[in-house]
């Protein structure tokens, strides 16, 4: 076994740890991370449509913002193509992921400097998963490539 390869055990018995942590805790940990993006997101178009400066609790937020398909919320993602900003997120996005568009044509998701970290946390926490659930590491000796949308 590399260097590497004991690292990345290493790396996702840790990781392992903390995924319980947080899994043991869940409600709270969303709660807090609701409330952080409603607050961060207060200022957004979005967020002035929504009231967002009036959601106090997870039931304000259930009645403030109801559950929506793409094509509901396209007329705010053709305002950010435009141009405009602060529209459903802080600024502008630093680009757009295309989908496939399997489920009914093209869509364009904002990708912003705020949503990267997450973006690339979640890969490396999915390839620790599979390290910590299957045992191997070995892979991490070689070279990777990852893959995302265009």
């Amino acid at each position: 076994m590399g260097i590497k390869s004991f690292a990345a055990k290493i790396l996702a018995k840790k990781a392992q740890e903390h995924e319980l942590e947080w899994s043991n805790n869940a409600v709270a940990y969303q709660d807090v991370i609701r409330k952080e993006l409603i607050f961060d997101g207060q200022n957004t178009a979005f967020g002035k449509d929504h009231n967002f400066r009036d959601i106090k609790s997870y039931e304000d937020f259930k009645s403030a913002i109801p559950v929506r398909d793409y094509e509901e919320i396209a007329p705010y993602i053709e305002r950010i193509k435009s141009g405009e900003a602060d529209v459903l997120w802080r600024g502008r996005p630093t680009y757009f992921a295309k989908t496939s568009g399997t489920t009914s044509g093209t869509k364009y998701i904002p990708i912003s400097k705020d949503s990267v970290p997450n973006h690339i946390d979640t890969a490396k926490n999915t390839l620790l998963d599979y390290i910590y659930r299957s045992g191997n590491s070995r892979f991490v000796e070689g070279k990777l490539i990852f893959l995302s949308g265009s």
